[in-house]
């Protein structure tokens, strides 16, 4: 029940922007009544025949629904049906409950029941906020099979009418393309997180949402008007006229400065004509045509490490060529010179994927990224060798995650050097002159920056783990996300440190987490002398107008913001004077910054 007084509630920033008005509440398809029994004795091969007949149905509707999404532009969606596919044909899971039906003489509904519970108990135990989220992939799949059982069939979204603001409890990917599209202001869930499918589908729509809201459910009505602020994390319910006024300005600003951006210089270009340049972080299931619809300039950060999530196998080498191909296709098309930059397998330690990694004590500190695999050189070998193959067809740049040794350099050097070799002798065209860099993402690659600078072409700093790594604080578990602090005077020593070793060796340096999108910090990395930002696409707008008023004198003056402020200041206190140099130099564009 809604408050008859002006209430906000925090929750999690998970897609920036602003979004005002009527609230319309996806309860879900509501619990499919499950029946659960003894079959009678000789009546188990009925039974699988009837889980049979139901995988087959389900795997038709994905099918359908892939191909049809296929035909629009702009759906990330398709990716997310194939992982479905491939689950509903998981061996393992089927197996598992065919052999309650026959071990247990449980009927085909609680078979499945039984099975899908132990997949997300799995699931659910893992550490890493991706894969956690991925137990909405399992809901949906129980949802799905056990509707095609029952006869069950209920579609809440059909009873939307009106553009409205979707609050949940949380939504599967089933239930989120279900959405019209046209009809969606933007989420608040109860659950979820910034991995949640509903916060990857907000950003590639353009949709602000706040996830984590805990019971915005049971404090909202259908109908009542809500301002849902997604840049700064918070939906305010019952506003008053000013406030809501106010609100409704800065969903008019934003409106006009994503306009303005798309339609003025290319993204990143400076007051006085320098330039920063703007990539895009991608990852296989994304359309590559919306990348340029913002103002990307070339493709940042491809996460390949999306070609083998949600598999029974690792994919082939020839796989990830065509994938790899596709996207340095595309970067070549978008201006002379863009590259794709691919980073390699980034998975490992929790990010379990079945019949290639194994489950660690302590996954964040195990054999993760870099460290996985030059302990599976088979695995590292067919994937540089794609990548090389695809850089016969554009400009390809290929980075190591997770590197904190000269010999972890080294090896990876010697692996690309036989595998090149290989190729030669064996005459399959390929690219020879890849642009290698790394990652800086544990405190001792940035202490280590000016080695490292020797044996790489380019630095890519990723944020989202260096802030982790350098606070000693895992940035998916809440009770310490107070700490998730890309300000702390700490960080900021290890990415000037980054960027000046950069400099002094001539070399590119670029940063691809999540803090590249933000209109604060984002313009401080590219004041210390970052030459890329490269972000989600639909967050370029903002940043290119920030960009766009402000010349490369100003962007000195604001590097020098933080070593204006009293000795021992925290990070907050620092970010709060950016924040405030920022108002008072861009004051038309003040609803960016606060």
């Amino acid at each position: 029940m809604s408050s008859s007084h002006s209430t906000t509630i925090a929750g999690l920033a998970t897609a920036r922007g602003y979004a005002a008005g009527p609230v319309f509440i996806y309860r879900g398809g509501g619990e499919i009544p499950i029946p659960e029994y003894v079959i009678g004795h000789g009546q188990e091969s009925s039974e699988i025949l009837r889980l049979h007949r139901a995988i087959a149905d389900v795997k038709r509707d994905l099918e359908g629904l892939i191909s049809v999404l296929k035909e629009r532009s702009g759906r990330e969606d398709v990716r997310v049906f194939e992982c479905h596919l491939m689950l509903l044909e998981d061996e393992t899971l089927r197996n598992e409950t065919v052999g309650y039906i026959n071990d247990e003489r449980l009927n085909a509904e609680a078979a499945v029941k039984r099975t899908i519970e132990g997949a997300r108990a799995q699931f659910g135990r893992m550490n890493d906020p991706y894969f956690r989220e991925r137990v909405r992939d399992i809901d949906d799949i129980e949802r799905r099979l056990l509707k095609a059982l029952t006869g069950y069939d209920r579609n809440p979204a059909a009873e939307l009418k009106t553009p409205s603001i979707i609050v949940a409890d949380d939504l599967t990917p089933s239930e989120t393309v279900q959405l019209p599209r046209d009809l969606v202001l933007g989420f608040a869930t109860n659950g979820g997180s910034t991995t949640s499918h509903v916060a990857l589908l907000a950003r590639a729509l353009a949709l602000p949402a706040v996830c984590g809201l805990g019971d915005i459910t049971r404090r909202v009505s259908p109908g009542e008007i809500v301002l849902l602020d997604g840049t700064n994390g918070a939906v305010t319910i019952n506003p008053s006229d000013d406030v809501r006024r106010q609100f409704e300005e800065l969903v008019r600003r934003q409106r006009e400065i994503a306009v303005e951006a798309s339609t003025g210089a290319p993204a990143g270009t400076l007051k006085d004509g320098g330039e920063v340049l703007i990539y895009a972080n991608i990852h296989p299931g994304i359309p590559l045509a919306g990348i340029t619809e913002y103002g990307a300039r070339g493709i940042g950060l491809y996460r390949s490490e999306y070609l083998w999530l949600n598999r029974e196998t690792e994919p082939t080498e020839d796989e990830q060529f065509e994938a790899y191909k596709r996207a340095v296709i595309y970067a070549g098309k978008i201006r002379d010179g863009a590259s794709a930059n691919i980073r390699v397998l980034d998975i490992g330690g929790d990010k379990l994927v079945r019949g290639i990694s194994t489950k660690e004590a302590n996954p964040f500190l195990g054999n993760r990224s870099i460290r996985y695999l030059l302990s599976h050189r088979d695995v590292m070998r067919r994937q540089l060798r794609a990548i090389l193959r695809a850089a016969a067809f554009g400009k390809v740049k290929m980075m190591y995650p997770m590197v904190s040794c000269i010999e972890e350099l080294r090896e990876a050097a010697t692996v690309l050097e036989e595998v090149k070799r290989e190729l030669d002798e064996t005459g399959i065209p390929f690219g020879r002159d890849v642009s290698v860099g790394v990652m800086i993402e544990v405190p001792a690659a940035a202490l280590n920056a000016d080695e490292f600078a020797r044996y790489v072409d380019f630095f890519s700093i990723g944020t989202n783990d260096l802030v982790q790594y350098t606070m000693a604080a895992d940035r998916g578990n809440d009770s310490v996300a107070y700490l998730y602090q890309p300000m702390n005077p700490a960080v900021l020593r290890l990415i000037r440190e980054t960027v000046a070793a950069a400099k002094r060796h001539g070399i590119q340096v670029s940063v691809c987490g999540e803090s590249a999108a933000d209109p604060i910090v984002g313009i401080y990395w590219a004041s210390l002398g970052v030459d890329v930002l490269s972000m989600s696409s639909t967050y370029i707008p903002v940043i290119s107008k920030v960009l766009a008023n402000l010349t490369r004198a100003d962007l000195d003056e604001y590097a020098k913001v933080p070593d204006t402020m009293p000795q021992g200041s925290t990070a907050q206190e620092i970010f709060n004077a950016c924040q405030e140099w920022m108002l008072k130099k861009l004051p038309d564009l003040q609803d960016v910054f606060l």
